[in-house]
């Protein structure tokens, strides 16, 4: 590190993306990016009139794309508030309401971003643990005396909390605020948007990354009152004003619009998760159910760790975090229908060939493509 850097951040480590190595060509299903493009009308957007006013700063209030979301929601603009990736409005979140009233609760198994951002920012935080099965007590959380911040389905558990919990934890911490990260929401959830007008303590955070497959465009919004979003903004101004550029604001109200084709491609990821899951489950691994776009399991015959090693070697990236109570377990993002035969293909390759070096006899695995015809 350099000398001029401050002491506050010297023994600070930053959140660890998804490795992106280019030594070869992966099949990446790591960073629960969508594995299909964006819409039609995300690219018919992009026109030869929005490239060339790239001399012109954006609009700082992304006015088209907050109505557009407002739209599809039925809030009002002033509801909404976008800017250039959920985790910016996290970290406005965080800094904006954690100060000096009791900072943030979160699960101890959960995004990671959230413990980075209370340690960089210098914010009180607790973690609550999950229950033995990955689950969130949401007794836990009500009456906590601090700000909630909850990813709702939960990462990387892909487990999710009713509405009437969300209810509940709103309800009983009415001095603070309480935050669903709805990342994954459009994979088969409820969205808790609609309780906003009934708790003002509430504030919904959602991404373009996933479901709307523009993770390369980094778009995220809020939804919470309209005080709550004006005090973002406020944030907002004393960092980056027009941080969401034109051209990303284009794309995401495309993309909002259409939603035929966002429907279409969650429901291919749904499908091809349940298979997978199947698939997985016939081989003997702990899967935990999946409300997002990705799978949590625990493998047998060898160790999460060099399962994940053994993945890479073949061509595909998996997530494996080195932390207590997952250590044994894998976070697996759902590609296309062809990616994930070609994985399931590759975990029997490696499977296969631990099971020739141990004395136990083992069964053949039944193959992925056996299971896609059987259904």
């Amino acid at each position: 590190m350099g000398k001029y850097l401050s002491k506050h951040f010297q023994d600070k480590e930053g959140y660890h993306l998804g490795e992106a190595p280019k030594d070869r060509t992966y099949i990446k299903i790591n960073a629960n990016e969508s594995p299909y493009p964006p819409s039609p009308a995300v690219l018919s957007a992009l026109t030869k009139e929005l490239v060339t006013t790239q001399n012109l700063y954006a609009d700082p209030k992304s006015t088209e794309l907050t109505k557009t979301i407002a739209a599809y929601y039925h809030v009002k603009p002033e509801q909404v508030f976008a800017d250039s990736g959920s985790d910016v409005i996290l970290a406005y979140c965080m800094i904006a309401f954690g100060s000096g009233n009791g900072g943030f609760c979160f699960p101890d198994v959960t995004y990671n971003f959230y413990k980075t951002f209370s340690i960089f920012f210098g914010l009180q935080y607790r973690e609550i643990p999950l229950k033995k099965d990955f689950s969130i007590c949401a007794d836990d959380y009500c009456s906590c005396g601090c700000n909630v911040l909850i990813a709702n389905p939960n990462a990387p558990s892909g487990l999710k909390l009713d509405l009437a919990d969300v209810k509940r934890i709103a309800a009983t911490n009415s001095a603070h605020l309480v935050i669903i990260d709805e990342a994954y929401v459009d994979y088969g959830n409820e969205s808790c948007v609609p309780l906003i007008n009934q708790y003002d303590n509430l504030l919904i955070i959602q991404t373009m990354s996933k479901s709307r497959n523009l993770a390369g465009a980094r778009i995220g919004f809020a939804v919470s009152s309209a005080q709550n979003i004006a005090d973002l903004f406020q944030m907002k101004a004393a960092f980056n004003p027009d941080s969401i550029n034109s051209i990303s604001q284009a794309l995401g109200c495309a993309a909002v619009r259409d939603v035929d084709y966002m429907h279409q491609c969650v429901s291919k990821i749904i499908r091809t998760r349940e298979k997978v899951r199947a698939a997985l489950l016939q081989r003997g691994f702990h899967v935990l159910e999946s409300n997002t776009n990705f799978l949590f399991f625990e493998p047998t015959v060898l160790s999460a760790e060099a399962l994940y090693s053994a993945l890479k070697q073949e061509g595909v990236l998996v997530r494996y975090y080195d932390q207590p109570r997952i250590q044994t377990y894998i976070r697996m993002s759902i590609g296309t229908e062809e990616q994930m035969h070609t994985v399931i293909a590759k975990i029997d390759k490696i499977l296969l060939r631990c099971c020739k070096t141990q004395t136990t006899i083992v069964s053949p695995y039944p193959s992925y493509q056996t299971r896609i015809e059987a259904n």
